[in-house]
């Protein structure tokens, strides 16, 4: 375990000019993870609800669900995968992103913050998705509850873990968070 964490750093600290402080940030991060190895991530067919029945988390099949899209009421998708959903009557907020080391997230944080924004404003159901729900939809989802309740990134993620367990953004996708933590501090005491 220790010679992978150190690949991911030295790959950190070589592509993304990532800082100790960032990397010592985002270890702190993946510890909050610990309480939940091992244990069975619930199997459901259903998104997971983040969010005061508005925003939700899934994956690509449920997606492309449309009986449980229209149970749930969801209106909106946001999607981040490099697919296009068939056969949808859904408005699609869609991030073409690649998946693992090379996802470039950070750019559409304040694109895809202002669409749930909206959403939420207009009493919208959302559902956030990529491939698997795991990695590119969390750091989605994280970004906007950053942006929308004012947390850190360890603060969105704890939380995100009471209600999705599986979600874990790949190192590459922290590092982005934990920038765009400080990008919103400074705004903030702007």
């Amino acid at each position: 375990m220790a010679a992978s964490q150190n690949k991911r750093e030295q790959y950190l600290r070589e592509n993304c000019n990532a800082t100790e402080a960032e990397l010592a940030y985002i270890q702190s991060i993946v510890q909050l993870k610990q309480p939940y190895f091992g244990r069975a991530i619930p199997s459901s067919s259903r998104p997971s609800e983040i969010l005061d029945s508005w925003l939700y988390q899934g994956n690509w099949q449920q997606a492309n669900n449309s009986t449980l899209l229209d149970s749930l009421s969801i209106t909106h998708i946001v999607n981040a995968t490099d697919r296009t959903l068939v056969d949808q009557l859904r408005e699609v907020h869609h991030i073409s992103s690649k998946n693992g080391r090379l996802a470039e997230l950070s750019p559409f944080f304040q694109s895809t913050n202002e669409f749930l924004d909206k959403c939420h404003e207009q009493g919208c159901r959302v559902l956030v998705h990529c491939e698997r729900g795991v990695s590119r939809s969390s750091t989605i989802v994280l970004a906007y509850l950053m942006h929308h309740k004012r947390w850190t990134v360890a603060q969105a993620f704890e939380y995100l873990l009471t209600r999705r367990q599986q979600a874990s953004p790949n190192h590459v996708l922290l590092l982005q968070l934990v920038r765009y933590e400080n990008e919103l501090n400074k705004t903030h005491s702007e």
